[in-house]
Order: structure tokens, then sequence, then C-alpha cells
């Protein structure tokens, strides 16, 4: 799978310290932390954890200027600076600008891209959040954004209580949403606007120790491995990082969600979210309008989820074959460095924690090998409520550019428990005349029992017609579970079509990596009786009658796949194709 661009690490002298909160008997899974494989200080491993929550909210505040080169051809990293202020010249001036902007609460109205509140519906009753504190309270990376450029100011995360919900570790509920600009660099201007929005509600506590460190980044010329820039990482059990006072550190424990409550998170914001959603929501609801100054008002409603949680480490000559092939091809790898020699061997010299941060094909290839290396097996499951958007690149490799990036609202969202998934639309089936969703996950829990999945696709019904080539008839549907060795699973299943949206949703299938297939079908519209003429009064005994036309039963159409056609797109030197039913060339490339 593809990695982030820049390497997010997890500083050595943090896991030094770090007390051994895994191991502890009372503690949630929520609060697992990988600690590294059993053979310690040696090169050549890899371990992998594939799990939501640490990504979100491992990506406090930050604004990096970042400059490149060239060398042998490519654009490699060269010197990064953090900023306070895209004004600095040091980002304005920059190939390229990496940013987490987190969002603040709102305080006024005049206020934009910040939460506007959060509400808990339990038993049919809404229960409005109270604002407590931001956390961290301070940060030495927030910014200041610039609206020309459609780069949002970066704040902080925010806890909030509502009246009579609690969890297990009190009353306290961490509200974390952010815009996302990645780095990378390929030639010619680049686009600030953000590439992704993440947003997610978690349970919390606040712990404090001397051993926890606050928000920490390193900038400066890249080094020997070509990286110009680390972050600390959440560790030792946290998910959040908080604040230190140069005595004692803060940190944010998770707890399970209570699964009784349904959640709703409400931001303004003048970056309209568009294209589409996927996260881990149940019957998800999205709603979107417009205030009096132009800015979009978004609110994302649904229950929480309980999500397995894949982790292992293998060494790396001991590795799948296909895994082994797929990772060394890697040019541009990264994780959390949980070891190195210093002896500059590439994978053979570190142990690499890797966590996948995109869910497109090539993840899902991957994550197959490592369910090979975890035995199919789950350390647990946790309860989770997190909503996204598709970032660019998710856009592009699943080929739905045409439909779905260019259009100024947002066309749906897909939700589901699996622990990998595809993040993009279903893809259309030519064989067996459906849309066919991948989802995986470890076919057995921690205790050795099966693990039982759902999934929710909510797809505006214009959308629906442009992916997969429909008129304007009513759309009808079916959902069924196929195993990854043919056979059909028993699930609970609905389809719905009403006020331009396409609901589907299946539950009770199991894994390792079945396939929701649905199968969409139009009515053609019924053909029109040709009228009977007025039968003529003939002076004979026995009149013959007139025959009448009778209008046949309509037929059944089932979608045709559209034909695809391939563009070529340049930008400088760099040359892209692009496959799709209406290909379009990526921001900044023109077609050839």
């Amino acid at each position: 799978m593809r990695k982030s661009r820049i390497l997010l690490m997890a500083l050595l002298s943090f896991a030094l310290l770090a007390p051994n909160f895994a191991a502890a008997d009372n503690k949630p899974i929520e609060q697992f932390w990988d600690q590294g494989p059993a053979v310690k200080n040696v090169g050549g491993y890899t371990g992998i954890l594939v799990e939501d929550a640490g990504r979100i909210t491992g990506r406090q505040s930050r604004m990096i200027g970042m400059y490149y080169e060239q060398k042998n051809g490519a654009w490699v990293q060269k010197e990064a600076f953090t900023c306070q202020t895209y004004a600095d010249p040091k980002c304005a001036n920059a190939d390229n600008v990496w940013y987490d902007a987190v969002l603040d609460v709102c305080k006024t109205e005049a206020d934009s891209n910040c939460i506007i509140g959060v509400t808990a519906i339990k038993d049919g009753k809404e229960i409005p959040g109270k604002f407590v504190v931001n956390f961290p309270e301070k940060s030495d990376f927030t910014f200041k954004g610039d609206p020309s450029v459609k780069i949002p100011d970066g704040g902080l995360p925010s806890i909030w209580t509502f009246d009579g919900i609690t969890h297990q570790g009190g009353d306290k509920f961490l509200v974390f949403a952010e815009y996302f600009h990645p780095g990378g660099y390929e030639g010619g201007k680049t686009f600030l606007y953000p590439h992704q929005f993440n947003s997610g509600i978690f349970a919390m506590s606040v712990d404090k120790n001397p051993s926890y460190p606050d928000i920490r980044i390193r900038a400066g010329k890249a080094d020997s491995s070509g990286k110009a820039w680390y972050a600390n990482s959440p560790t030792m059990g946290c998910f959040v990082i908080g604040a230190h006072d140069g005595t004692t550190g803060e940190c944010g424990l998770a707890w399970p969600l209570p699964t009784a409550v349904r959640y709703r998170l409400e931001i303004r914001t003048s970056i309209q979210l568009t294209s589409f959603m996927h996260g881990r929501l149940l019957d998800p609801t999205i709603k979107i309008s417009t205030d009096s100054a132009g800015r979009q008002i978004f609110s994302v409603e649904g229950g929480p989820v309980s999500v397995p949680v894949l982790n292992a480490w293998v060494k790396n000559s001991d590795m799948p074959k296909g895994l082994y092939d797929y990772l060394y091809a890697m040019k541009d790898w990264g994780g959390d460095f949980l070891y190195d020699d210093k002896l500059g061997k590439g994978r053979d010299s570190v142990q690499l924690l890797q966590a996948f941060d995109q869910y497109d094909e090539s993840a899902f290839k991957e994550y197959l090998w490592w369910l090979e290396v975890a035995k199919d097996k789950a350390v647990g499951s946790k309860s989770m409520w997190i909503a996204r958007t598709l970032s660019a690149q998710e856009i592009w490799s699943s080929g739905t550019s045409a439909c779905l990036s260019d259009n100024k609202s947002l066309n749906g969202i897909v939700t589901t428990n699996a622990n990998m998934y595809i993040s993009s639309p279903p893809v259309f089936n030519k064989e067996a005349q459906s849309l066919d969703y991948k989802v995986s996950s470890p076919h057995f829990d921690e205790n050795g029992k099966l693990n039982v999945g759902n999934y929710n696709l909510v797809l505006s019904s214009e959308a629906a017609r442009c992916l997969y080539g429909f008129s304007k008839a009513p759309i009808s549907a079916t959902v069924s579970i196929v195993s990854s060795d043919g056979t059909s699973q028993v699930a609970t299943t609905a389809v719905t079509e009403k006020n331009g949206w396409l609901y589907l949703s299946a539950a009770g299938y199991t894994y390792s990596s079945p396939t929701v297939r649905v199968k969409l079908t139009q009515e053609a519209p019924a053909p029109v009786p040709t009228p009977t003429p007025a039968p003529t009064v003939v002076a004979t005994p026995e009149p013959a009658p007139t025959p009448v036309e009778v209008a046949a039963p309509a037929p059944i159409l089932k979608p045709v796949a559209a034909k695809k056609m391939t563009i070529t797109c340049v930008k400088g030197k760099v040359v892209k194709k692009v496959t799709a039913l209406k290909p379009v060339c990526p921001k900044g490339y023109k077609k050839k």
C-alpha cells in the first residue's frame, strides 16, 4: 500500500520511558499500543497495526513548509520548516505545504471552519453537548491559515460532556475534526486547499505522568533517509497527546463508547465538504445546508461500531512471498521506527511498524497478506465513531473522479465495521452485472469466535446514475454477501431509494474477505399502446371485431457497463494516463 510521503516517527526516547499499559488486564482494547516484536534491537522486522483512531487523533495542528530538489530524475525532500502562519515566507515560498488543521469550537457567528456543536441521542432524546476545554489547552504548532488559498486555521481538539451520558472512564468525550493537505512534489504549482476532512468522537479520560511528552516536531535539512521532518505520535497507550508543563505531561486515554447512543457532529465551514465520505458509523445520516454568508453547515450522525483490530509482527525473511516482494519494491515507505541500526540497509536495518492510511485496492491486497501473518485473528475490537472524506489519492485510484471529484456537493457515504475496506463507491462487475464492494477483517476475534460484519452505503441517486450509466427511471436493487470461496452467506439486507438518495445496508455476515454484491435494476418505460381506431358499422349480419394491441409487460433492464476511455495528462515532465467512463485530468494536469 501507499504510505504517507512524510515519515511520522515515534521518537525512540518516548518508547523507552513507556509503562506497559498493554499488559494490564483491566485496560480496554481502546488503550492497546504496539510495543514491537519479541526480538529487540535487531533490524529486519516489520509489523502492522490496522486501526483508525490513532491515525486521526495523532494529527494535531501543524504547518510544514517543504522544499525539494531533483536527484536522479526524481523530486526529493531538501529542507523543511514549521510555520505559525502561512504568511511566513518559509511556508509562503515553499514548494509544497503539509498541514493538519484541527477545527476549534465556534465562539461567534462570524467564526468559520469550526465546530458548532455535538449532540448525543439516547432513547430518541437529544442531549446537547457542553464544551469543557481544549485538549491540549495549548500547542506550539497551531497556525493561522489563509482564506485566499483555502488554508484553514489550525486549532485544538476539544473535550465535551453530555448530561446523563457516561462511559467506563468517566464522562468526557474528545471531538476531533481536521482538514488535511499532504506533502509531496512533482514540479510546478501546488494547490493548497485541503485534500481530506477527518473527524471522530471518542470516549476519553485524562491521565498525567512525567513520562508523557508534549507535541514535538523536528524539521530541518533532509537526513540520510531522505526525510526533512519528523513528528511524534501518540504512544504509551495514549490516543491523543496533551500538554506538558515542564514537570508533568498529559495523555488522553481512550475508552469504549456507549453503544446505545448515537452522536451528531455539526460544523460550519467556508471550505465545502464535497465528493464522498467513508468511515465507522452505524446507520449514518448526513445533512447539508448553506447559511446567509454562503458557508456550508454540515452535520453527520450515526451510532458507533465495533471494529476488529489487526496487529502482527514478522521477520522480513519469513514474510509471505507476495508481501515481501510488494514491500521491498516500494521506493517511498514509512511508518513508526522502533529500532534503526543506522547501517543504511533499508528495511533490513529497521524495526518498522506500518499503519495503513489508504483504503484502496493496493492497501486491500496488502492487508490480505497480513491476515495470513496474523493467522486470521484479531487482537480485539475497538468501538469507533469516525467520518472522513475520500482523499484525492483514493478518488484518483478508484477511477471515479469523473463523477465525484468535480462535484460541488457531497455525493454519499459508505460505512462499515470491517477492519479493511475499499473506501470509494462499489465497482461495477460486468460478469455478474452487479456493484461489488470489498470488505475484510480477521475471521476470528481475540477469543476465537467469529467476527460479524455490517455495511451501509448512502449514495445520491444522481451520482449512482453517473457512476453506473443509469437513466432517470427509478432504481431497485438486491443485496447479497458472497464469501471468498464463492458461496453465498445469509445476512440481513435492505435497499431503498427516497428523496434523491439510494440507501443500502447489510449486516450479520462473517469475514475474512467477503464481497457485498448489489444488483441494481431499472424498469424501462412501458410502451404506449397503439390507439384502436373506431369501428366502422357495416350492414352485415356478423361484423368482424377490430383487433386491439395490448402493451407487453415492461422488461427489466440490467445496467450496461459503459465503455471506459483513456486520456493522457501532463504536468511538466510528469505524464499520467487516466481511464474512466468520463476521464478528466487531476488538478494541475493538462490533457495532452
